[in-house]
């Protein structure tokens, strides 16, 4: 499947599993429909689970943001590494917000320190694309 028969399937996921959680995803996925962005078949189902799960009260909405922020720092350390440069950038992007998304989330709630996570993604964004 293509990038945008997967955004599509993405955008019909979300109004089909209507909750705060496709709210968010929804206008940000059309966006990224209207400008071709790539987006991995791994992501995407990742995206399609946790849409499904989080509306049968089965996943944490944290949980949902790590998710995409883990697949989308993947997606764009290859899309960098194929020298895809634009995609690779919406993909960190992506990755950033969600990470941060998460955060402010958890921050109140688990007893996780985002400031430990958000450095080893550094570290690792730099040893794979230094």
């Amino acid at each position: 499947m293509n990038s945008k028969e997967l955004r599509e399937k993405i955008d019909a996921s979300c109004q089909e599993h209507d909750s705060l959680y496709g709210k968010l995803v929804k206008p940000i996925n059309d966006m990224l429909i209207n400008v071709d962005a790539d987006i991995s078949e791994k992501t995407a189902n990742q995206i399609l689970d946790n849409l499904e799960l989080f509306h049968q009260g089965e996943k944490y909405i944290a949980d949902c943001h790590l998710d995409e922020s883990n697949n989308f720092i993947e997606d764009g350390i290859q899309a960098f590494k194929k020298g895809n440069l634009s995609d690779g950038a919406l993909q960190m992007f992506g990755a950033g917000l969600n990470f941060a998304s998460f955060s402010t989330k958890v921050a109140s709630s688990k007893n996780i320190n985002p400031h430990n996570m958000l450095d080893e993604r550094f570290k690792l964004i730099k040893r794979e694309l230094g």
